[in-house]
């Protein structure tokens, strides 16, 4: 699940584990307020959503849309000022969010059980994993009943803990506040600690920098940055990545930071690709990486001339993408070059960098995709996927390699940033949907792993879980791997309720991570699964690559290929399962939620880019820009078009009886439009046969991860559980579409 689903602190963080009951609800299908809540008042009529009918179509293919008057007609200035947002739109969005109130109030109880639990668990969900480096011990700590994380340090030679970044303290009396998702970074001598924060959850950060012993501010504010940085490693120049008006990365930028002077280095002339700026391991340079969903391009800054021209190594190339670091005073370049789909590693002189230089070095290995590197002074360590599951591989100067192996059906790696060049060991954590974070650390010199459990994770009952990892034939033969979690003591029951999540793009792999809320459900008597569709890289570059554009279709046939599989085993059956993905996996929610209705009892479509073919028709002025085209496609080419049309969840919606659906959004989320999740259920509701509810909630007071903090995340996580939990055991009964419908004002919460 996303990393913003795993907080600490608030709601109940005092309570253990240990003394919850393992059922919260009064039967194996029943709810926690079975006995407690009285009959509720009749259900309401929905929001009757108001239909203007509006021709739409910039490229030929001319259509109706009813609801395309949610979409507001400057978004831009509704993401800078969200309380901007027209009348009548805001008139549709509190409508919504109260009627899902409404429908989610006889469930009250259940939901702060649910949030106490998940609360319980949350300190197990991430280790402190401590990296030392010039004299001091860093780490991250989520106090208990803290909405945020603390960044510390510590002198090892004793003295008073620093706390480097505390965001509690920083967002002040913010509604939102949250972190650019790469995290605060500190200068490599230790002087300088730097953040990106996001005020309103529109994704426009706030550069500052801080030094670290004075508390002296070096940088009070660059304002509306795109939110990647990097400092040179003597912390004199800050490098930035500056944003034009519609959100995208426009230039990278260098500040010196003793004098004020800001100049831009490199102006991306396409500003709608993608740029991330890092120092490498060893301080000699910075690298510019600029990159789509089908090529990429480097541009290093030698740290001995931090003031020179950015250099380029290998100018883009369709189909080309490649990554620099430098190890052993070579650079190392992890690449696709020459048909490695999966990678292979190359070597190359700094003084010529260029592809015509590269040397071999690993050799691709298809089916072990080479995700990342670790260079040390004294070896590298790479990661690599194979088969749904990471892994580390230790390599020396002398050619041998230590592969890291972990006995365990499915798990997840978690290598910290910013770990020191001279280290003799890597840190790294492991934790597994059953197991919380162990702290790891790999041996540099042979390659030996030691292990350490957390005082706080010691007792957690690890042989109550089981954890599996199953195979689903898909329609073109295809196996593609779930990972299902479940009590041990479980019975085996063919009507379990099961909650599928999956992903499915960018080829963005579905980590199978100790998680707290998915716990809470399999303490419930319900079947946790994670669907490593193709658009993830779980199984290669191959297992994303081949859904692009035309072949998205095939990660949701993927996804009702692991549904069916579950069926079959006899770990559910049709009606018992929540479908559930968020941003483009809620995309995957709303497709097969509009292709498969019969399947599914309810489907939760998180901030749900569900409305492709109208947002790609605006892709010149959207944030996802071009760099969105080689993945969704390109809407002037008539053929790709089409294929959007297609399979787009909001152009699929037909008559139909729909399941439970509830939608998210938030008007400040410039990734995906809160109009989408919000069109979405007003068609859905408008063409449904059937009488679930169909709902939607949209944050006013919060971004792409919806509001911030960790009691809000909890509370939301909560909220959607819920929402599972009732549709799973169809505890709405029939309820009203539209006025007039039979049966309106006659359901019942029991």
């Amino acid at each position: 699940m996303t990393d913003r689903r795993r907080f600490l602190g608030g709601l109940a963080a005092t309570t253990t584990w240990a003394l919850l009951p393992h059922s919260l609800h009064a039967s194996a299908h029943g709810s926690a307020d079975d006995a407690t809540t009285p009959v509720a008042p009749a259900w309401p009529v929905p929001p009757q959503t108001p239909r203007h009918p509006e021709t739409v179509g910039r490229f030929g293919a001319r259509r109706t849309d009813d609801y395309a008057w949610l979409r507001p007609d400057d978004w831009h200035a509704v993401l800078r000022d969200p309380l901007s947002l027209d009348a009548d739109i805001r008139t549709e969005v509190d409508a919504e969010n109260a009627y899902l109130a409404t429908m989610l109030a006889p469930a009250q109880p259940l939901r702060e059980a649910l949030a106490a639990r998940i609360a319980a668990r949350e300190p197990l969900a991430q280790a402190e994993l401590p990296v030392r480096q010039g004299g001091h011990l860093y780490r991250v700590r989520h106090p208990v009943g803290a909405e945020h994380p603390q960044y510390l340090r510590h002198p090892l030679t004793g003295g008073p803990e620093q706390v480097l970044l505390d965001p509690a303290v920083e967002s002040g009396d913010s509604t939102y506040y949250n972190l650019h998702w790469n995290g605060p970074s500190r200068s490599q001598d230790g002087r300088l600690i730097g953040w990106a924060e996001d005020r309103t959850g529109s994704g426009r950060f706030r550069l500052r920098v801080r030094e670290i012993d004075s508390g002296r501010m070096r940088v009070d504010a660059i304002e509306d940055a795109h939110g990647g940085f990097a400092f040179s490693p003597d912390g004199r120049h800050l490098y930035w990545v500056a944003r034009n008006d519609i959100g995208r990365a426009a230039e990278v930028r260098r500040r010196d930071l003793d004098t004020g002077e800001d100049v831009a280095i490199y102006v991306e002339p396409i500003p709608a690709l993608y740029i991330s700026l890092r120092t490498t391991a060893s301080g000699r340079y910075v690298v510019i990486r600029i990159y789509d969903g089908d090529h990429a391009e480097v541009r290093l800054v030698p740290m001995d001339a931090p003031t020179a021209a950015p250099i380029l190594v290998e100018a883009r190339t369709p189909g080309l993408d490649y990554d620099v670091d430098d190890w052993n005073d070579r650079l190392v370049i992890r690449t696709n070059a020459d048909g490695a789909d999966d990678f292979q590693l190359m070597t190359a002189d700094p003084g010529a960098p260029g592809r015509a230089h590269w040397r071999a070095w690993v050799p691709h290995r298809p089916g072990h995709l080479i995700t990342a590197l670790h260079p040390f002074a004294d070896a590298l360590v790479r990661e690599e996927w194979h088969d749904a599951n990471p892994r580390l591989v230790l390599m020396r100067p002398d050619g041998q390699e230590t592969p890291v192996d972990v006995d365990l059906p499915a798990y997840t790696l978690r290598v910290p940033v910013q770990q020191p060049w001279q280290a003799a060991s890597l840190v790294f954590g492991l934790q597994s949907p059953a197991l919380p974070e162990q702290v790891c650390t790999l041996a540099l010199d042979d390659g030996t792993v030691a292990r350490t459990t957390p005082d706080i994770a010691a007792d957690f009952p690890t042989d109550a879980y089981r954890v599996q990892r199953l195979q689903a034939r898909a329609a073109d033969g295809e196996t593609v791997p779930i990972t299902l979690l479940t009590r041990r003591d479980a019975a085996v029951d063919t009507q379990a309720p099961l909650l599928l999540y999956a992903y499915g793009s960018y080829g963005a792999s579905v980590e199978p991570r100790f998680d707290p809320a998915a716990l809470a459900l399999v303490d419930e008597g319900w079947h946790y699964a994670i669907a490593h569709v193709r658009g993830g890289s779980e199984k290669g570059t191959h297992w994303w690559r081949q859904v692009l554009r035309e072949g998205k279709p095939t990660t949701f046939t993927d996804f009702i290929a692991c549904a069916e599989h579950l069926i079959a085993t006899g770990h559910t059956a049709p009606r018992r399962i929540v479908a559930r993905g968020m941003s483009a996996g809620g995309l995957l929610a709303g497709a097969v939620y509009a292709q498969r209705p019969d399947l599914w009892a309810g489907a939760i479509a998180e901030v749900a880019f569900v409305d492709v073919l109208n947002t790609m028709e605006q892709f010149d002025t959207h944030p996802l820009g071009t760099g969105a085209l080689p993945i969704w496609g390109d809407p002037r080419i008539p053929a790709q078009h089409a294929s959007m049309a297609a399979w787009s969840p909001y152009e699929r919606l037909r008559p139909a009886d729909y399941p439970a659906l509830l939608a998210t959004g938030a008007v400040a989320d410039e990734r995906v439009g809160f109009y989408e999740p919000l069109k979405f259920a007003a068609r859905a509701r408008a063409l449904t046969t059937g009488h679930r509810p169909i709902m939607a909630h949209i944050e006013l007071d919060g971004g792409h991860g919806g509001a911030s903090g960790a009691s809000a995340a909890r509370i939301q996580e909560a909220r959607l559980l819920a929402f599972a939990i009732w549709a799973a055991d169809d505890r709405w009964g029939a309820v009203p579409q539209r006025p007039g419908d039979a049966g309106a004002g006659s359901g019942a919460a029991g």
